[in-house]
């Protein structure tokens, strides 16, 4: 007698859409998701996760104008199991280049940027293991963008300034947040689960 694990039925879900859907990692509720769904309609052969690779991200200005790295991420951060057929194994499974720094160790490179799906952790992203002052730093610049958008139809300038000088402070924030590592683009490795 054999059992049934159910891989012949599932169809893939790389992304949550049969299954339950998670933007960013859950960092964003249902409601922001887009009216077109895409979804993929071959038969998974195997259960996948995305695991957070962790590593050295940030950096800090020493007094003499050079780049000293700032923060070591320990990784571990794991994603929902995925049933996946072969084209999503291999497409997911390509990922960024490490992150690292240029031959005279001046520039950061590996850890801005991206087009795929697994150049970013979004728990790392956000800054979750700092606690949640990146993710609402992050919601508190949406929620003012938006203002400033409406100030700007209706031609309150002096509001949009006011709000403006605050969106100024919230970046900031957000700048130094990313430039000590705190929040960072980790990469995410594709890990095969039973």
């Amino acid at each position: 007698m054999t059992r049934n694990t159910g891989l012949l039925t599932d169809q893939c879900d790389p992304f949550g859409i049969e299954s339950s859907v998670r933007l960013m990692g859950g960092m964003y509720p249902e409601k922001y998701m887009g009216r077109n769904i895409w979804y993929c309609g071959r038969r998974a052969v195997s259960r996948h996760r995305f695991s957070c690779k962790g590593g050295e991200y940030g950096f800090r200005r020493a007094n003499d104008g050079g780049l000293i790295e700032a923060y070591h991420c320990p990784g571990g951060h794991t994603g929902p199991v995925m049933p996946l057929c072969p084209g999503h194994i291999r497409e997911l499974s390509v990922g960024p280049a490490p992150p690292g720094w240029n031959a005279d160790r001046t520039v950061p490179h590996g850890q801005v940027g991206g087009t795929k799906a697994n150049e970013m952790c979004p728990a790392c992203a956000y800054g979750k293991d700092a606690g949640d002052e990146g993710k609402d730093l992050v919601a508190k610049a949406d929620e003012l963008q938006q203002q400033m958008a409406q100030m700007q139809i209706i031609g309150l300038l002096g509001e949009f300034a006011k709000l403006q000088a605050v969106q100024d402070q919230v970046r900031a924030r957000l700048d130094e947040l990313h430039e000590r590592g705190i929040m960072h683009k980790c990469p995410l490795r594709l890990v095969e689960v039973s």
